[in-house]
């Protein structure tokens, strides 16, 4: 199949925005091809990552991924100078910036609208907020609900004899979105006419006020407010959902010719003589007679054959379906292209609402998963040191968000190592990540304790990526194992307590990270361990040795090491290595109770007891051996070793 280039392919848009609203609109315009980078903040990003439904750890929730597919992530403080500098660098390339903070605060933050132009003269700026950038209420907080009650919307939805409620839906939110999106498309098109660029703002508030044209119609010619009228319509009858013997069924007899249809359909043609429904306006002055009429006689009569009857006869109608019945049965959705999936890196398989307008000759897609935080970092911003030897390593990532513990007041750390095509193998810019982000977990007094895991279930982490080994020098080796010390030695100096979620492989590189927590839970099927002297002929740190003898015992260890013998869940657990041994479906349950457990306790006592267990390591701490990583590193020998494993053959080894 051909792959069509978008409608808006080569437009791209700086995305500061978050929750629902502004990443509504820019996913929309990423769904048609523009590149969207998503500017985050390094402390968490967008509080949908963690806010709205309960993620598993190390994971984003599903509401975040619902609205921001197709978009790249980068991480900036726009508090600092150097990240509002590497802002303005993203700014020269940018066709369009989209941001729904407070009034003022983009201004205050230096990246506002006058800023950014002085950069890009001809930028498309657009601002969405609670209620606009001016007039009375442009500094109330922007909320669904209140824009939703302020704007009328609540006050016409619910039952006529029942409170106001809001509309199921949050239109005001998406109605804001959507709005925003088609105006940035209009202004992008006079752009593209005469070169001028220009800002724009909208507002939920007027986003549900615009939706009003029944409402607002009926107001202006009767000079009444509208009142509620459950499901029904206010500019005809019968136009609502009505009961049937097993359910409800929605009609939509909005004409004489279909009420007429109607009433023979349904055997009640004598309702067609009655003057109390002889017109639209009657049959809207006795809603409530004729409505219980239509109820009287599909009370014998299921929904499915009412839906039937009525469809023959040319009258509209249709069930009610509920979400279940929609996205995981319905052949109308799924022929629409209205269900999507995509693999995430975290997450696995996953599902998603797709794009609702088809466009014959730039179909919108779904090109990109929604991105982990500051996942494009390195791709955009170029931070971090020159990594892989090669362009096909250096991959991989390793991120962290902050998640609030329910019932504790206080937050975990999600750390997770992402590189799951390599079964989440380490690479050097994933162990600078990983020393990076132990740092500024550390650096947040809010956190209590961190989960460590892997990306994708499969594995923890199936060692170093073996890529990252060629052409490999003694120098190179020993540059190499103090970088990983870094990494793996902040891990272990980590303030507070850190909890391993070891599912598949925890070798090499992974047994180490795991070796460096305080509590490890396993699955069933993880393994640990380090087979180097079978596959790569390389060594092992004097420090992790002492790590894995301090968990696993140094006759279990070496037998290990030795024999290149992995070491099953069981006889870890039994080893005292690993805490508890948790089946799969209930791993996430596991970790959230001992999160809870752990946030509970006294963060002095937490901060004492780490401090206490690493003295207790430090009395029989090994030396250095850097002499050992340049022999074997530099020998002929591990060269052999690491051919071998990317030929996928067996190693012929020399001594040598």
């Amino acid at each position: 199949m051909t792959v069509t280039a978008g409608a808006l392919d080569g437009v791209r848009v700086l995305d500061l925005t978050q929750v629902m609203a502004g990443p509504y609109c820019t996913m929309l315009l990423a769904d048609l091809g523009a590149d969207v980078i998503k500017v985050e903040s390094p402390e968490g990003g967008d509080q949908t990552r963690t806010s709205m439904g309960t993620p598993r750890p190390g994971s984003d929730t599903p509401a975040f991924h619902a609205l921001n597919r197709n978009k790249r992530s980068v991480t900036l403080n726009l508090r600092t100078d150097a990240d509002r500098a590497e802002f303005f660098r993203l700014v020269a390339d940018a066709d369009v910036v989209v941001e729904n903070f407070r009034p003022g605060v983009t201004d205050r933050l230096g990246v506002g609208y006058e800023a950014v132009r002085e950069v890009r003269p001809d930028i498309i700026y657009a601002s969405i907020s609670g209620f606009g950038q001016y007039g009375p209420y442009a500094d109330r907080p922007g909320y669904d609900l209140i824009a939703q009650g302020m704007a009328g919307a609540v006050s016409v939805t619910g039952d006529p004899d029942g409170p106001p409620v809001k509309c199921g839906l949050p239109v005001g939110d998406l109605g804001a979105g959507m709005l925003c999106a088609l105006s940035i498309a209009a202004a992008h098109v006079h752009r593209l006419r005469t070169g001028e660029g220009q800002y724009l703002e909208t507002s939920l508030y007027e986003a549900v006020l615009a939706m009003s044209v029944w409402e607002s119609v009926e107001y202006f010619a009767g000079g009444e407010p509208p009142q509620r009228l459950g499901s029904a319509h206010r500019m005809s009858a019968p136009y609502q959902v009505v009961r049937t013997k097993d359910g409800h069924a929605t009609i939509a007899a909005n004409n004489q010719r279909l009420w007429l249809r109607l009433c023979e359909a349904l055997d009640l043609q004598h309702l067609a003589d009655d003057e109390r429904f002889a017109t639209n306006t009657d049959r809207m002055a006795h809603r409530a007679e004729l409505i219980a009429l239509l109820e009287g006689r599909l009370a014998a009569t299921s929904t499915e054959e009412c839906v039937a009857q009525l469809l023959d006869a040319g009258v509209p109608s249709g069930p009610i379906l509920d979400y279940g019945q929609i996205l995981e049965h319905d052949p109308h959705a799924r022929a629409r292209g209205m269900v999507e999936e995509y693999d995430h890196p975290v997450d696995g398989r996953s599902r998603v609402v797709g794009f609702p307008v088809k466009l014959a000759r730039t179909p919108a897609r779904l090109r990109r998963h929604p991105p982990v935080l500051g996942e494009h970092n390195e791709e955009l911003l170029g931070k971090g040191t020159e990594l892989a030897p090669d362009d096909e390593a250096g991959g991989g990532s390793v991120t962290w968000t902050r998640h609030a513990v329910p019932g504790a007041d206080t937050y975990a750390a999600h750390l997770t190592l992402v590189n799951p095509e390599r079964r989440n193998a380490l690479t050097l810019r994933m162990y600078d990540q990983l020393e990076r982000a132990c740092r500024e977990i550390d650096a947040d007094p809010d956190i209590r304790l961190t989960v460590l895991r892997g990306a994708g279930g499969r594995a923890f982490a199936a060692g170093t990526d073996i890529r990252e080994f060629r052409d490999f020098s003694g120098e190179d080796g020993v540059a190499y194992e103090r970088r990983v010390g870094l990494a793996v030695d902040r891990l272990a100096g980590m303030r507070m307590p850190v909890v391993a979620a070891v599912e598949g492989p925890a070798v090499g590189a992974g047994s180490a990270l795991a070796s460096c927590c305080d509590v490890v839970v396993c699955t069933p099927d993880a393994v640990f361990g380090a087979p180097i002297g079978r596959t790569l002929g390389n060594c092992l740190a004097p420090a992790m040795i002492s790590r894995l003898y301090a968990g696993l015992g140094r006759a279990r260890t070496l037998r290990s090491l030795l024999a290149a013998r992995l070491i099953t869940a069981k006889e870890a657990y039994e080893s005292g290595f690993v805490a508890d041994i948790v089946d799969p479906a209930d791993l996430d349950t596991c970790l959230a109770e001992l999160t809870a457990d752990i946030a509970r306790c006294a963060p002095l006592t937490l901060a004492a007891l780490k401090e206490a267990d690493r003295r207790v390591l430090a009395a029989s701490a090994p030396g250095h051996a850097e002499d050992l990583y340049a022999r074997v590193y530099g020998s002929r020998d591990f060269a052999e070793g690491v051919t071998a494993f990317l030929e996928k053959r067996k190693p012929e080894w020399e001594g040598r």
